[in-house]
This record gives structure tokens, C-alpha cells and sequence, in this order.
């Protein structure tokens, strides 16, 4: 049985994954609140709509008592990348079996406007053009470029246009072309596991990947979109 304390830190005998899991749903349960705080500026650009909701999540974090992890805007991901955030824990401490700190994040996301604006970048929130720097959300993850500490990361989608029905069906048709391609992708790299809360207009979907190194040969990635 996992063991939390009052303030709502976790400690060894709890499943794999399952600290991430939790911020990944409660990240879920707030995205709709987030979209429509009043105090929200209005805002299009991917890095000004990350630091958004990260600092948003670090207050809805306090106010709900989930105390357990504290939400940073530009997480680093080695010598040459940034992760958009991540969630760390408030204090050092063993989960799952792991000695982590404050300085070590338990769950790293990338944020991705759709549509993606700019010419060739439509498919980005899965890959950049063939034979341009790497600069995709999902392809990232795939590369070890992010994401190679935790076995479960997570992508914002922000929709600014059409729905999130819409976009699971382009995003998978993305990923079958690049299967095509023969580029190191196949349909095994699809979403699934699809859910769209109609009330909300935010969805949660999931999907799992092969990469190059990392703590664990594959990588989980939850999908979780707002229609803003």
C-alpha cells in the first residue's frame, strides 16, 4: 500500500509510475480551469501559454494540497535542451524505489500549439520536416533528446482550432505518413486509449515509443489537450 504523509509526500512501496500518473491526472483535472481563469492574460505563443499553466498548477497544487510535487517552467534535458516543464518533488525523498531531490523531475512535458503555426510545420507536435533539427514534441521523446531520467512524459496539446477529435485523427494520420517514410516510426507509435470530456472540451489519449537510450528502452507519453 503506498505510504503518504500529511502533506502528501511519497515514499517506497508504491507502483511504478504512479507519482507521474497522478500528476498527469491532476495536471488533466485542471486544464479546463486554467483555460478559463479570468485572471488568465490571453495569450497564442507556446512558450507564453507553458508558463501559464505551470504557474497556474503550482497554485492549484497548493490550494488542492497536492503538496507532493512543484510544478518548473524550462526543465533542462542535458547540455543543449530544455524540457517546456516538469513536476519535481518539494523535498528529497524515495519513490518507487529511486532517491530523488527537489533538483530531479519525476514527469517532463512538451507543450504543442495546434495547429502548429509557420510554414513546413505542420506535423510538429510528432516531428519536424525530414532533415531539419529535431524540433518535435513526440520525436524529442523518441531521440532520448527528452525525457530520458523518467519512463512516463507527458505533451500539452493547446487547440486553437477545430477539436480534439480533430486532431487525434490528423496527429495518427502524421504518424502513419512518417511510418511510410520508413524514418524509424510505425503505426505502434499511434494514440489510443482516446477520451474527450465534451463539457470541458479537453481529452486525454496515450502512446508508447521505442527510443535510443534513457532509463527504459520505451517510453509512455500521455497525451492530455484543452480546446482553447
Amino acid at each position: 500500500m503506498s505510504k503518504v504523509t500529511r502533506h502528501g509526500r511519497i515514499s517506497s512501496g508504491i507502483p511504478a509510475d504512479a507519482a507521474a500518473l497522478k500528476t498527469l491526472t491532476f495536471i488533466h483535472g485542471n486544464l479546463a480551469a486554467w483555460r478559463d481563469d479570468a485572471e488568465r492574460p490571453d495569450a497564442e505563443r507556446e512558450r507564453d501559454l507553458n508558463s501559464q499553466l505551470c504557474k497556474y498548477l503550482n497554485v492549484a497544487a497548493m490550494k488542492a494540497d497536492f503538496a507532493m510535487v512543484y510544478f518548473h517552467h524550462e526543465e533542462p534535458q542535458g547540455s543543449q535542451h530544455s524540457a517546456d516543464f516538469s513536476a519535481n518533488p518539494l523535498d528529497a525523498d524515495w519513490i518507487e524505489g529511486r532517491q530523488y531531490s527537489k533538483y530531479d523531475p519525476i514527469l517532463v512535458l512538451e507543450g504543442k500549439r495546434l495547429p502548429t503555426p509557420g510554414s513546413g510545420r505542420a506535423r510538429e507536435y510528432v516531428a519536424s520536416a525530414t532533415g531539419a533539427t529535431p524540433m518535435g514534441g513526440v520525436q524529442r521523446f523518441k531521440l532520448s533528446l527528452h525525457g530520458t531520467s523518467v519512463s512516463i512524459a507527458g505533451m500539452i496539446g493547446y487547440i486553437q482550432n477545430e477539436t480534439c477529435t480533430h486532431w487525434l485523427a490528423e496527429v495518427n494520420r502524421w504518424i502513419d505518413d512518417l511510418a511510410s517514410e520508413g524514418s524509424g516510426w510505425s503505426s505502434n507509435d499511434r494514440l489510443h486509449n482516446f477520451v474527450f470530456n465534451s463539457d470541458a472540451r479537453v481529452s486525454r489519449s496515450e502512446s508508447e515509443h521505442s527510443r535510443t537510450s534513457g532509463v527504459s528502452p520505451r517510453l509512455r507519453v500521455a497525451h492530455l489537450w484543452v480546446e482553447m
